[in-house]
């Protein structure tokens, strides 16, 4: 699992450190994803995230205000804030710290799409296993 990219959504995760490796705290991923990509509304009630942006430009909603990321910019998002983002029309790259156990969620997600579609209820009921809670049904990661 660590340091073998997977498709996730059609973006490429690659995750770099485990939570495991982390004594619980955090993991982090290495995330290039497609143009006009991301996530709907949802939030992380394990911990905070932060976004890197190595390349491409971003458009955040961090509990309702918008915030623009582009390259070189740092994002933090605090534990159980609502935020979504979109990325650019010419995609994205992005180093993740991102709550504990997280990196679960997008690979147990990755190995369902493998075989077939995943629903939003199944999505949504794996991610709050891991901590990712969907707030948001009406734009599911495209």
């Amino acid at each position: 699992m660590k340091d073998k990219p997977f498709d996730f959504h059609g973006a490429t995760f690659t995750i770099k450190v485990l939570t495991s490796e982390t004594n619980g705290k955090y993991s982090i991923l290495d995330v290039t994803y497609p143009p006009n990509m991301g996530p709907p509304s949802h939030m992380h009630p394990k911990g905070p995230e932060t976004f890197y942006i190595i390349e491409g430009d971003y458009e955040f909603i961090l509990d309702e205000e918008p915030v623009t990321g582009n390259s070189g910019d740092v994002i933090f998002i605090p534990k159980g804030t609502p935020h979504r983002f979109t990325v650019g029309n010419k995609g994205g790259h992005a180093l993740i710290i991102s709550p504990p156990e997280l990196e679960f969620y997008f690979f147990k997600i990755s190995e369902l799409l493998s075989n077939d579609e995943v629903s939003y209820e199944t999505e949504s009921k794996i991610g709050e296993q891991y901590g990712q809670v969907f707030l948001d049904n009406s734009k599911h990661w495209n």
